[in-house]
């Protein structure tokens, strides 16, 4: 018994140790605000503020760095480019943000506010730059090692500010619905939906739609209104919504709407889907005519008691 004892002891020091180190190696790190969009023409100076906050009881230490980000999902992730060689030169603009410094230390339950300055060259192309300023926690300030090496190692998690450039100018606007599908045939409702709207613009946007449904007779029956987005230039976006109740019969009408844009511009599609629930009216048919032939049974058994 004793030795069962100091195993369950044993077991349980070992297990609240890992979850202390577990929870030690989550930084506590917040940023603010996690995205800023502005416009800036072509050749001026623009400055912006970042704060990065450590709710911990701990100093966190790391480096700062400037890159450009893509959103190449169907969801809106974005993806950090750590090689510049590899961002495509339409929407990069890293190169135009600089910083104070490339190191620090946040101390426990404090911030530290960054300045980040920005030039937009006088021959930018109108439209969008999207740069990610971000904080990557280490072990320790990284101090240099020869070079441009850095010592260090063990780095966890970045957090970062997303900025969304524009550059002042006559962009192109320009969507596409790529996707507007329902099955032909549902049993039972709500009626599932998905949508796909994909940016062939120059800078993002963040469409304003719904789809409803209406009956045969053209009364609208449900209408829900599109989740509000960001979707990046050369980027997809999917939507997937639920209409109508379970119990629904005959032949119903899906209308997409939404616009876009500074100049309002309409994306618009429809479909048909029939609804008919078939197994619970086979039963009922059946219940009808088990109970036609027993009144019919019953009927004549009577009327040929009388009779005779």
């Amino acid at each position: 018994m004793k030795k069962i004892i100091s195993l369950l002891i044993m077991f349980a020091v070992v297990f609240t140790l890992v979850n202390f180190v577990g929870a030690q190696s989550i930084m506590p790190l917040i940023v603010a605000p996690a995205r800023q969009e502005l416009e800036i023409a072509p050749g001026e100076k623009s400055a912006i503020n970042i704060r990065f906050y450590n709710s911990g009881e701990l100093p966190v230490s790391g480096i700062l760095r400037v890159a450009d980000f893509v959103v190449q999902d169907k969801e809106g992730t974005p993806v950090i480019i750590d090689n510049p060689s590899l961002s495509s030169p339409k929407y990069s603009g890293a190169s135009w943000f600089s910083i104070p410094y490339d190191r620090i230390t946040i101390p426990a339950t404090d911030k530290d506010t960054v300045q980040a300055s920005i030039a937009v060259p006088g021959t930018a192309r109108p439209g969008g730059r999207y740069v990610a300023v971000y904080f990557e926690p280490g072990p320790e300030v990284p101090k240099p090692v020869g070079g441009d090496q850095e010592a260090g190692t063990g780095v966890g998690s970045r957090i970062a500010a997303l900025v969304y450039l524009k550059v002042a100018g006559v962009t192109n606007e320009k969507a596409l619905l790529s996707r507007f599908f329902a099955r032909t045939f549902f049993e039972y409702g709500p009626i599932e939906v998905e949508s796909q709207i994909l940016n062939r613009g120059d800078y993002h946007i963040r469409p304003r739609g719904v789809i409803t449904m209406s009956n045969v007779f053209g009364a609208p029956v449900d209408q829900i209104k599109l989740k509000e987005e960001n979707i990046f230039p050369d980027a997809v976006r999917n939507f997937e919504n639920k209409l109508g109740k379970k119990w629904m019969v005959g032949k119903y009408k899906l209308n997409f709407t939404a616009s876009y844009g500074e100049k309002g511009q309409v994306l618009e599609a429809f479909t048909y889907v029939w609804v008919f629930p078939w197994r619970v009216a086979l039963v009922v048919i059946l219940i009808i005519v088990i109970i036609i032939l027993m009144v019919n049974s019953l009927y004549k058994n009577i009327i040929v008691k009388e009779t005779t």
